[in-house]
This record gives structure tokens, C-alpha cells and sequence, in this order.
């Protein structure tokens, strides 16, 4: 399968900050991708507004035609969750079978709770990566980076493991 990774956000807009990893979500996703030399990895186009950022990044990867482009995250929600979740584009069964299954090997491997496949809402959190993209789509968000439980992710090469494992 022909995988494109891409890590989300940028440094302008680094996204939730973990107290306990001591990183952002770009930071943490870009050492996390250091490690998927199996993979093409993408950063997102600087410039712009999101959407636009979505629309640059779409056209650069759709003559590559993937089989399946991934975005790299990680979650906080004030201290009120946990887990691991992914979201999907709605009615696309492979994703979601994909979900399903990073799901349940993160929540086994890092004992925490599978939150399971969420479905992407039109303007919805990351409407436009799943919307724009030329391929199938999904969203990682493997875990909270407000709560303690994140530490347990703090080797970001094992879980690229858990990741090339996954996509095997």
C-alpha cells in the first residue's frame, strides 16, 4: 500500500501543547516521522488559512496517487479525556476499518481506552484534510497530551513501530 504521512500542523500553528511530553503536536509528530522512513512524509504548505494549506497540500500528492494519506495529531481536552481515537470520512468503510484497528493495537499496546472511529462532520476538525484529500483519509489522534497517561508515548520511536506495524 502506497502511503503518504503527513504531520499536522506547522510551526506558525503548532497545535496542543503537552505539559507532560514537554512538545507540541507538530514537534512531536515531526520526531514521530523521522522514524517512518517506509513512507512518504509530507509538512503542510506554508501560507495561508487552513483550507488553503489543505488545497496546496491535495495538489501536490494527488499525481503521486496514493492508496491512503494519514495525518499525524494528538488530542487534549482541558484534562476531560483520554484515549486514543481517529477520525474518518464519513461512509468510507476502509478508513474506518483502519481506525478501528489503530485503535485497538494503541489502546492494547499503551493500555488506554479505545475511543474508537470518529466521524468527520462537515466543518468539523479536520474537515478539510479528509474532504480535500485525493485519497482515502485518516486522522491519528493517539492519545491526550493533557493527561498523564501521554507520557507513556514519550518514545516516539516505538510508536512509529506501532504505526509501520499497523500499515503492514
Amino acid at each position: 500500500m502506497k502511503v503518504a504521512v503527513i504531520i499536522g500542523h506547522d510551526m506558525k500553528s503548532p497545535g496542543a501543547f503537552s505539559q507532560e511530553l514537554h512538545t507540541s503536536e507538530y514537534m512531536y509528530n515531526s520526531e514521530v516521522a523521522s522514524y517512518l522512513h517506509t513512507f512518504d512524509v509530507y509538512k503542510r504548505p506554508l501560507g495561508g488559512g487552513y483550507t488553503t494549506q489543505m488545497r496546496l497540500l491535495a495538489a501536490e500528492l494527488k499525481p503521486k496517487k496514493y492508496d491512503l494519506i494519514i495525518e499525524l495529531h494528538f488530542n487534549a481536552a482541558n484534562k476531560s479525556a483520554q484515549g486514543c481515537e481517529t477520525v474518518s470520512y464519513p461512509g468510507n468503510t476502509f478508513t474506518q476499518k483502519l481506525g478501528e484497528d489503530f485503535c485497538k493495537r494503541i489502546s492494547e499496546k499503551y493500555c488506554i481506552r479505545n475511543r474508537g472511529v470518529k466521524i468527520g462532520e462537515d466543518g468539523g476538525r479536520g474537515w478539510g484534510f479528509l474532504s480535500l484529500m485525493p485519497a482515502p483519509a485518516i486522522i491519528l489522534e493517539p492519545f491526550f497530551g493533557d493527561q498523564k497517561d501521554c507520557i507513556k508515548f514519550e518514545n516516539e520511536a516505538v510508536y512509529a513501530d506501532v504505526i509501520k506495524q499497523w500499515l503492514k
